[in-house]
């Protein structure tokens, strides 16, 4: 009874660290695109959301993989297999909206490198 405990209690700890991990990322990218004013800091900020667009297209990738693998084979899926199909159609929309917002942002900051001096 106490390793469970003790099991559930490392769990909620590793998952409450990590979610706090993200949010201070994302606190600090606000952070950073408040603060620049430079040519380079908008080519930085550029640079990072282009790097997060190629990591979320390679996520876009790789559910067309999963989906193309369950519908060359959704026997051995069961009942399970429509439930699969649309969490991951849902995954690929999420991540292709991704990749497009970061593709805008990136172009944006680019656009700001240009007009400062």
């Amino acid at each position: 009874m106490q390793a469970k405990t003790t099991i559930s209690l490392l769990i909620a700890f590793v998952f409450f660290t990590s979610s706090g991990h993200i949010a201070a990322e994302l606190g600090n990218m606000d952070k950073a695109e408040a603060q620049a004013k430079t040519k380079f800091d908008h080519i930085g900020l550029a640079q990072m959301y282009e790097k997060e667009a190629n990591e979320m297209n390679a996520k876009v990738q790789e559910q067309k993989e999963l989906l193309r693998e369950y519908e060359e084979h959704s026997e051995y899926y069961g009942r399970e297999g429509q439930d699969f199909q649309s969490h991951h159609e849902a995954l690929l929309r999420k991540y292709s909206k991704a990749v497009e917002r970061n593709k805008e942002m990136a172009a944006s900051h680019r656009k700001m490198a240009g007009r400062v001096k």
